[in-house]
Protein backbone atom coordinates (compact mmCIF):
# COMPACT_ATOMS: atom_id res chain seq x y z
CA UNK A 1 0.00 0.00 0.00
CA UNK A 2 1.36 3.42 -0.91
CA UNK A 3 1.37 6.38 1.48
CA UNK A 4 -1.38 8.00 -0.60
CA UNK A 5 -3.54 4.86 -0.28
CA UNK A 6 -2.75 4.77 3.43
CA UNK A 7 -3.92 8.38 3.78
CA UNK A 8 -7.16 7.46 1.99
CA UNK A 9 -7.61 4.50 4.32
CA UNK A 10 -7.19 6.73 7.37
CA UNK A 11 -9.67 9.19 5.86
CA UNK A 12 -12.20 6.37 5.42
CA UNK A 13 -11.66 4.32 8.59
CA UNK A 14 -9.89 6.66 11.02
CA UNK A 15 -13.09 7.54 12.87
CA UNK A 16 -14.00 3.89 13.35
CA UNK A 17 -10.52 3.04 14.58
CA UNK A 18 -10.60 5.95 17.05
CA UNK A 19 -14.07 4.91 18.29
CA UNK A 20 -12.76 1.39 18.89
CA UNK A 21 -9.75 2.80 20.76
CA UNK A 22 -12.16 4.81 22.90
CA UNK A 23 -14.22 1.69 23.68
CA UNK A 24 -11.08 -0.13 24.77
CA UNK A 25 -9.62 2.65 26.92
CA UNK A 26 -12.75 4.34 28.23
CA UNK A 27 -11.47 7.91 28.05
CA UNK A 28 -10.47 10.43 25.45
CA UNK A 29 -6.87 10.97 26.48
CA UNK A 30 -5.95 7.28 26.48
CA UNK A 31 -7.93 6.71 23.28
CA UNK A 32 -6.01 9.45 21.51
CA UNK A 33 -2.71 7.97 22.66
CA UNK A 34 -3.71 4.47 21.57
CA UNK A 35 -4.96 5.79 18.23
CA UNK A 36 -1.70 7.64 17.60
CA UNK A 37 0.40 4.59 18.48
CA UNK A 38 -1.78 2.45 16.22
CA UNK A 39 -1.39 4.85 13.29
CA UNK A 40 2.37 5.14 13.80
CA UNK A 41 2.80 1.38 13.80
CA UNK A 42 0.48 1.09 10.78
CA UNK A 43 2.51 3.73 8.95
CA UNK A 44 5.68 1.73 9.65
CA UNK A 45 3.98 -1.39 8.24
CA UNK A 46 2.34 0.46 5.37
CA UNK A 47 3.90 -1.82 2.78
CA UNK A 48 2.39 -4.92 4.43
CA UNK A 49 -1.20 -3.63 4.32
CA UNK A 50 -3.14 -5.00 1.39
CA UNK A 51 -5.77 -2.65 -0.01
CA UNK A 52 -7.80 -5.52 -1.45
CA UNK A 53 -7.62 -7.49 1.79
CA UNK A 54 -9.24 -6.05 4.89
CA UNK A 55 -7.12 -3.09 5.98
CA UNK A 56 -9.62 -2.03 8.65
CA UNK A 57 -9.23 -5.41 10.33
CA UNK A 58 -5.46 -5.07 10.11
CA UNK A 59 -5.59 -1.65 11.82
CA UNK A 60 -7.93 -2.96 14.52
CA UNK A 61 -5.51 -5.83 15.15
CA UNK A 62 -2.69 -3.33 15.65
CA UNK A 63 -4.89 -1.36 18.07
CA UNK A 64 -5.70 -4.49 20.10
CA UNK A 65 -2.03 -5.45 20.28
CA UNK A 66 -1.01 -1.96 21.37
CA UNK A 67 -3.78 -1.87 23.98
CA UNK A 68 -2.74 -5.21 25.45
CA UNK A 69 0.84 -3.96 25.67
CA UNK A 70 -0.34 -0.78 27.41
CA UNK A 71 -2.35 -2.82 29.92
CA UNK A 72 0.71 -4.97 30.69
CA UNK A 73 2.82 -1.85 31.25
CA UNK A 74 0.09 -0.32 33.40
CA UNK A 75 -0.19 -3.49 35.52
CA UNK A 76 3.58 -3.54 36.00
CA UNK A 77 3.57 0.10 37.07
CA UNK A 78 0.66 -0.52 39.43
CA UNK A 79 2.62 -3.25 41.20
CA UNK A 80 5.55 -0.89 41.65
CA UNK A 81 3.71 2.38 42.38
CA UNK A 82 -0.11 2.13 42.49
CA UNK A 83 -2.08 5.00 40.94
CA UNK A 84 -5.66 5.22 39.73
CA UNK A 85 -7.91 2.48 38.35
CA UNK A 86 -8.40 2.21 34.57
CA UNK A 87 -12.11 2.27 33.76
CA UNK A 88 -13.90 1.45 30.55
CA UNK A 89 -16.95 3.11 29.13
CA UNK A 90 -19.11 1.99 26.25
CA UNK A 91 -21.10 4.80 24.70
CA UNK A 92 -24.20 4.17 22.66
CA UNK A 93 -25.52 6.57 20.02
CA UNK A 94 -28.76 8.32 20.95
CA UNK A 95 -32.11 7.26 19.56
CA UNK A 96 -33.56 9.07 16.55
CA UNK A 97 -37.05 9.55 18.05
CA UNK A 98 -37.93 11.31 21.28
CA UNK A 99 -39.02 8.57 23.74
CA UNK A 100 -41.40 9.16 26.61
CA UNK A 101 -39.74 10.01 29.94
CA UNK A 102 -40.51 6.53 31.26
CA UNK A 103 -39.08 4.85 28.15
CA UNK A 104 -36.02 7.10 28.29
CA UNK A 105 -35.38 6.19 31.93
CA UNK A 106 -35.78 2.45 31.30
CA UNK A 107 -33.63 2.65 28.17
CA UNK A 108 -30.90 4.60 29.96
CA UNK A 109 -30.93 2.07 32.80
CA UNK A 110 -30.75 -0.85 30.38
CA UNK A 111 -27.92 0.74 28.40
CA UNK A 112 -25.96 1.37 31.58
CA UNK A 113 -26.50 -2.22 32.74
CA UNK A 114 -25.35 -3.61 29.38
CA UNK A 115 -22.36 -1.25 29.46
CA UNK A 116 -21.41 -2.32 32.99
CA UNK A 117 -21.86 -6.01 32.29
CA UNK A 118 -19.89 -5.78 29.04
CA UNK A 119 -17.09 -3.93 30.82
CA UNK A 120 -17.02 -6.60 33.52
CA UNK A 121 -16.51 -9.43 31.01
CA UNK A 122 -13.09 -11.00 30.74
CA UNK A 123 -10.97 -9.39 28.03
CA UNK A 124 -11.18 -12.43 25.75
CA UNK A 125 -14.97 -12.01 25.62
CA UNK A 126 -15.16 -8.20 25.77
CA UNK A 127 -12.93 -7.47 22.76
CA UNK A 128 -14.92 -9.63 20.30
CA UNK A 129 -18.13 -7.98 21.55
CA UNK A 130 -16.68 -4.52 20.89
CA UNK A 131 -15.43 -5.56 17.46
CA UNK A 132 -18.73 -7.20 16.51
CA UNK A 133 -21.16 -4.58 17.79
CA UNK A 134 -19.28 -1.28 17.72
CA UNK A 135 -17.04 -1.90 14.68
CA UNK A 136 -19.55 -4.18 12.92
CA UNK A 137 -16.87 -6.66 11.87
CA UNK A 138 -17.88 -10.10 10.67
CA UNK A 139 -16.93 -13.25 12.56
CA UNK A 140 -14.21 -13.96 10.00
CA UNK A 141 -12.82 -10.43 10.25
CA UNK A 142 -12.69 -10.65 14.04
CA UNK A 143 -10.95 -14.01 13.82
CA UNK A 144 -8.35 -12.57 11.48
CA UNK A 145 -7.92 -9.45 13.65
CA UNK A 146 -7.42 -11.43 16.86
CA UNK A 147 -5.56 -14.34 15.23
CA UNK A 148 -8.00 -16.94 16.53
CA UNK A 149 -10.32 -19.43 14.76
CA UNK A 150 -13.76 -18.18 13.72
CA UNK A 151 -15.38 -20.90 15.85
CA UNK A 152 -13.64 -19.43 18.89
CA UNK A 153 -15.02 -15.99 18.03
CA UNK A 154 -18.54 -17.44 17.76
CA UNK A 155 -18.26 -19.25 21.07
CA UNK A 156 -16.89 -16.16 22.83
CA UNK A 157 -19.69 -13.98 21.46
CA UNK A 158 -22.24 -16.59 22.54
CA UNK A 159 -20.70 -16.82 26.01
CA UNK A 160 -20.64 -13.02 26.33
CA UNK A 161 -24.28 -12.67 25.23
CA UNK A 162 -25.33 -15.44 27.60
CA UNK A 163 -23.49 -13.87 30.54
CA UNK A 164 -24.95 -10.43 29.85
CA UNK A 165 -28.47 -11.86 29.41
CA UNK A 166 -28.16 -13.74 32.71
CA UNK A 167 -27.11 -10.56 34.53
CA UNK A 168 -29.98 -8.63 32.94
CA UNK A 169 -32.43 -11.30 34.09
CA UNK A 170 -31.04 -10.93 37.62
CA UNK A 171 -31.95 -7.24 37.37
CA UNK A 172 -35.52 -8.07 36.25
CA UNK A 173 -35.20 -7.77 32.47
CA UNK A 174 -36.64 -10.55 30.32
CA UNK A 175 -35.08 -12.08 27.21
Amino acid sequence: MTRHEFAELIEEEGGNIYAFCYHLTGNREDAEELYQETMLKAMERCGKIERMGNPKSYLLGIAVGNWKNQKKKYARRQRIAPKEHMEEDWSFPGAAEEPSPEEACISAELIELVRMETASLKEKYRIPVYLYYSQELSIEEIAKTLHIPSGTVKSRLYAARTAIAKKLEEHGYER
